[in-house]
């Protein structure tokens, strides 16, 4: 047996360290569809053309059908959006 007293005492981990991996360990798998992402250079541009026409559709169905719906009504018709970045930039800014 050792004689005399120890030089460094036994330290106990931080809490938060076990803390943070017990809470990531009990969460689970992460809800939602999973996405690989493609490997071939041929079907990464057929994936960004694919997104690029969805998105041009999808603008112009929206269009056509704001003009139809502001030509059958009396008042004039305006569309309105969430400033959605502008909050955000406040919020981080405020924070730091």
């Amino acid at each position: 047996m050792a004689q005399g007293k120890q030089k460094f005492q036994a330290r106990r981990p931080a809490k938060k360290a076990s803390a943070a991996t017990a809470s990531s360990a009990c969460r689970g798998p992460k809800k939602g569809g999973r996405i690989i992402a493609p490997k071939k250079a041929r079907v990464i541009q057929q994936r960004k053309l694919k997104k690029d026409l969805e998105v041009g559709i999808r603008k112009k169905i929206e269009h056509e059908v704001m003009m139809k719906a502001s030509t059958s009504l009396p008042k004039k018709l305006a569309l309105l959006k969430a400033p959605e970045k502008e909050a955000k930039k406040k919020e981080s800014g405020g924070k730091n």
